[in-house]
């Protein structure tokens, strides 16, 4: 009965995938409509980093005009941007006094290009006091009209000095649909019950794509400066603030905003390509328990659906073979449940994209192992043109990031 037990084996996985994401979203803390008044609402800066982003930028800026919130104002840097980006926010900042554009400057050698152009946005921000909040966001989010007004709201009835939030992604493209369910599922099973809000707790970590945080906390753990080499900065930006005593939090973004990462198989291999193996700390017992988890749970189940129908078609029915297909049946759905309870904060997917993710997860494998390959053996990786080589502590090499294409173009287009 080797078969059977593999099967049951294979099963337990699955249903044991299944629960602790299922405890994921039982736990997961949910944003209400904010109660607070006008006159309670603090002052922020909305602080959004941009380089080459022509075709999402506008879509920002036009959502962020729109807030229901009566005192913030918005600073964009446009961080040596070689596309549209810059002409874009020009006009936005023609059209909305809120919105102001701030020409990006070189990232120092050793320093993530992001985190330079955060810090050099937070030195032009209006200071309005020690009540003062911040918020930076991706030029790829979508906020809806209540996004601030909540976020902030959340923020102060919980005493938190940051926040983020887990947001919707937007899945457009196939290689989008093929990757992204099961590289994003796979993370909630990283802090199933979300210690990351619990002050005791050593493990700290934040969306990068939406931070809320204190003006006054901000400046005394060191900003982004504090941070300017990692190449996870939202995660260490988090880490120091827990570190140093600060309350720290994650939270439900689903009815604030959306985010469309990447929209093609180049963009969204680039991407994670640098950050992927940082994620999991750098370690290869991580890498290799989560692909051996991954592909036993998603991947395996295929080849044993296969031999199940192979021995039907034969004819030879028995009882272990009956017992083998009823095992199948839980497997597939508890995965189809798992796929679909996931799917809450992913759109633009359907259930027919379940099927996609046996050769999803395949395709996250190589994705990992590349990620894990570059990092190991001191190679480059490459994003907007700016190249890093990363260590194993999750940092930049000191000398990487001093000089980029887009530097390169820029000045060129200044001759």
């Amino acid at each position: 009965m080797i078969s059977l037990s593999l099967y049951l084996a294979v099963t337990f996985l699955i249903l044991g995938m299944f629960g602790l994401t299922a405890v994921f979203y039982n736990l997961l803390k949910q944003v209400e409509s904010s109660k607070l008044k006008d006159s309670q609402l603090p002052f922020i800066s909305v602080v959004i980093p941009a380089r080459n982003e022509e075709g999402k930028i506008g879509r920002l800026l036009e959502s962020l005009a729109k807030q229901d919130y009566p005192n913030f104002e918005v600073v964009v840097v446009n961080d040596r941007s070689t596309d549209r980006t810059g002409d874009i926010i020009v006009d936005y900042a023609q059209k909305y006094e809120r919105i102001k554009l701030i020409q990006g400057s070189d990232a120092p050698p050793g320093w993530i290009g992001k985190c330079n152009a955060i810090l050099h946005a937070v030195s032009k921000v209006s200071k309005k006091g020690d009540d003062q909040w911040y918020i930076f966001t991706d030029a790829d989010t979508y906020h809806h009209p209540n996004s601030l007004k909540d976020a902030v709201s959340y923020a102060l009835e919980n005493n938190l000095d940051l926040l983020s939030f887990i947001p919707v992604q937007e899945l457009g493209s196939f290689p989008e649909r093929l990757v992204m369910p099961v590289l994003l599922s796979g993370f909630l099973l990283g802090d199933p019950f979300h210690t990351v809000n619990d002050p005791e707790a050593e493990r700290a970590y934040a969306y990068g794509q939406y931070i809320v945080c204190k003006r006054t906390s901000y400046e005394a753990m060191g900003g982004h400066e504090s941070v300017r080499d990692e190449i996870v900065e939202d995660h260490a930006i988090a880490r120091v603030f827990k570190e140093k005593g600060c309350k720290i939090g994650v939270a439900d973004g689903k009815n604030l905003y959306s985010v469309r990462m990447y929209t093609d198989l180049k963009s969204m291999w680039l991407g994670w390509t640098k950050n992927l193996y940082s994620l999991i700390d750098s370690k290869i017992s991580n890498l290799a328990f989560l692909l051996f988890l991954l592909n036993t749970v998603v991947v395996f189940p295929l080849f044993e659906l296969a031999w199940v129908i192979a021995e039907w078609t034969q004819g030879e029915v028995n009882t272990n073979l009956i017992r083998l297909t009823a095992l199948v049946a839980v497997q597939y759905i508890t995965l189809f449940l798992w796929y679909k309870q996931c799917s809450e904060h992913h759109r633009g997917i359907d259930w027919r994209h379940f099927f996609l993710t046996p050769f999803g997860t395949l395709t996250l494998t190589c994705l990992y192992l590349h990620s894990a390959y570059l990092v190991l053996f001191g190679e480059e990786v490459n994003w907007k043109g700016r190249r890093y080589v990363v260590s194993t502590k999750k940092t930049i090499d000191p000398d990487s990031g001093a000089m980029d294409k887009g530097k390169l173009m820029a000045d060129a287009r200044d001759i």
